[in-house]
């Protein structure tokens, strides 16, 4: 199996849930270059699946901007964390002191 053939259905497989089949009346005709061996995978994983050219590469960049997204929440919800744990540290003394003169 070609090395082509092989990154095409690898291709394929990456972008298959990020296919959505939408309506024609949204679509924006566009004119890119592309590496000639990029162009290849990508042929290769459309053939493989059924879907056009312009299909699967909208599905690549779908997938990619959704990894994008993904990782920008990712690191607000770090930062979030970090700062929850500053405040839990810093609350700590004060809640210990006001557990200490609880009477149970």
């Amino acid at each position: 199996m070609s090395e082509i053939v092989t990154r095409g259905r690898l291709l394929r497989e990456t972008v298959a849930p990020y296919a959505a089949r939408e309506d024609r009346a949204g679509v924006t005709k566009l004119s890119i270059s592309l590496p000639t061996e990029m162009v290849e995978v990508v042929r290769a994983a459309a053939a493989e699946s059924g879907m056009s050219v312009s299909a699967t590469i909208a599905a690549a960049l779908r997938r990619t901007l959704g990894d994008a997204e993904q990782a920008l929440l990712d690191a607000a919800l770090e930062a979030q964390a970090e700062e929850n744990l500053a405040f839990a540290r810093a609350y700590e003394p004060i809640a210990m002191d006001l557990i200490s003169k609880l009477e149970w």
